[in-house]
């Protein structure tokens, strides 16, 4: 038969194992709103039995381990989740951001003074000899130049902003792969006690991987050790044990300086451009509305500034103006542009016609200065189609691209609302399995003070046998 020394040992390792059982249930409990904590739970295994006196006799229970609750399908599918979320979600911001530049509540905006403009050259048409109606018109087209160097003033500044931002996101990343680097090695170190889990530095480990997939299209998986490895684009290794690649950025002179994303290895000998390879995360989303949105409207809006002068500039050097230049055609209205490319920053109007409004020609023949014949051929490029194939006028143009560009933000929107339904769906379900429920805690900690109780019964009990046994020698 057992001794009683025996049953004082199992009562004994009964009362560890209920203490860290309430150890544990507090710990689930003071970290219920920390966000990523993984509720832990206890293994506790039975002994193997011993054979005494032709019996087997039981040996009590020992914690085997303690582990958290974790799904690791439902984690690796919510990454995946983070990073669609992250590109449609620094889509649809930078998006809004540019409809600012285009708000109709701009008094200042290119269809007003297109509008503006026009509305003056039917002035003048009017009264071709009036020098505050010719004053008018040559303001209203210096508005006119204005809107345009403004629009692409802004879109240049938030293509800056968002290179800088770029910037910024690709050291934030680089900061969360080393602290992963960092935590691989912790866990390694603390795990290679057989049985111990490093649950808390797992969590935080999973909760920078979930901050590195919102930015980042990467996948990872553990190895032999614990230690979690991952890949990025291109399927380059971003971290290896305890070592972690910096991703950074570096200007492009073959697009306007602007930051290419680098990767450079943890060895600095090797650099791997991943600009074109971004799949996915906030960087990708940032970089589609850099390279791609926002030329697009630049673009159009130079567009738009080359054909204006171009053909009102046609039209102009046709006519006649008033005085020194009744005899004299040939005069630009608008100063040629140079280049296409940065047409909407060089419009302005020609130095002549800036100097005197005498030089707007307004008549189809020489010394005609009532003559409005002129003037009323440029009133119609209003209504011309000289965009689009011919299928657009300067305000239709000017309409669809903005309509576009309200249609990109709605479907930015849209993207991303269904995203996010996806994202929270997959957190709810990891939450319904590592989240800590306070009620079922406080079940646990009433379970644990009962076999607490029950554990100190058992050797107050083993004690009290003891006295009888010892005070049969006396």
């Amino acid at each position: 038969m057992p001794s009683l020394f025996h049953i004082l040992s199992v009562g004994g390792e009964s009362l560890s194992v209920t203490r860290q059982g309430v150890d544990t249930a507090g710990h689930n409990i003071a970290n219920a709103q920390v966000e990523g904590y993984s509720r832990q739970t206890l293994s506790v295994t039975q002994r193997d039995p011993s054979l005494v006196g032709g019996h087997l006799v039981g040996n009590g229970a020992y914690i085997q381990s303690i582990r958290r609750s974790h799904d690791q399908w439902t984690e690796s599918q919510l990454n995946n989740a983070n990073q669609a979320l992250g590109a449609s979600d620094a889509k649809r911001q930078a998006l809004k951001a540019l409809e600012s530049v285009y708000s109709p509540e701009l008094a200042a905006g290119i269809s007003d003074e297109l509008t503006n403009f026009f509305n003056a050259l039917q002035e003048l048409s009017n009264n071709p000899e009036d020098l505050t109606v010719r004053t008018n018109v040559r303001e209203a087209a210096k508005n006119l130049t204005q809107a345009f160097h403004r629009v692409d003033s802004d879109l240049n500044r938030h293509q800056l902003d968002l290179n800088e931002k770029i910037g910024q996101e690709a050291k934030g990343v680089t900061d969360r792969l080393g602290a992963i680097a960092r935590l691989n090695v912790k866990i390694r170190e603390l795990e290679a006690t057989p049985g111990a889990m490093a649950n808390d530095l797992r969590d935080q480990r999973d909760g920078l991987l979930r901050e590195v997939s919102t930015k980042l299209d990467v996948r990872y998986y553990d190895d032999q050790h614990g230690m979690l490895l991952i890949r990025g684009p291109r399927n380059a290794t971003l971290v290896e044990g305890g070592n972690a690649v910096t991703v950074h950025t570096a200007g492009n002179s073959r697009n306007k300086g602007l930051s290419d994303i680098l990767i450079t290895d943890w060895e600095g000998s090797s650099t791997r451009n991943m600009t074109d390879a971004l799949g996915a995360g906030e960087l990708a989303g940032l970089m589609d509305v850099r390279d791609k949105i926002i030329p697009g409207l630049v673009d159009r809006n130079n567009e738009m500034a080359v054909s204006l002068v171009e053909n009102f500039n046609s039209l102009h050097r046709t006519g006649f103006g008033l005085k020194g230049f009744q005899e004299t055609s040939g005069r630009n209205f608008f100063a040629a542009i140079s280049d296409v490319s940065r047409a909407a920053q060089e419009i302005t109007l020609d130095t002549t016609v800036a100097q005197t409004t005498d030089a707007i020609a307004a008549a189809s023949s020489p010394m005609a200065p009532g003559d409005n014949v002129l003037v009323n051929e440029l009133v119609r490029l209003k209504d011309a189609r000289l965009l689009g194939n011919g299928n657009a006028t300067l305000h239709d143009y000017y309409s669809n691209y903005i309509g576009n560009l309200g249609t990109e933000v709605v479907r930015a929107q849209h993207v991303h609302e269904a995203n996010n339904i996806v994202a929270a769906d997959l957190k709810n379900k990891r939450d319904a399995v590592a989240g800590v429920s306070l009620d079922e805690e406080a079940m646990n900690l009433m379970k644990w003070q009962a076999n607490f109780t029950a554990s100190s019964k058992v050797i107050t009990t083993v004690d009290e046998m003891l006295d009888t046994v010892l005070s049969l020698k006396r």
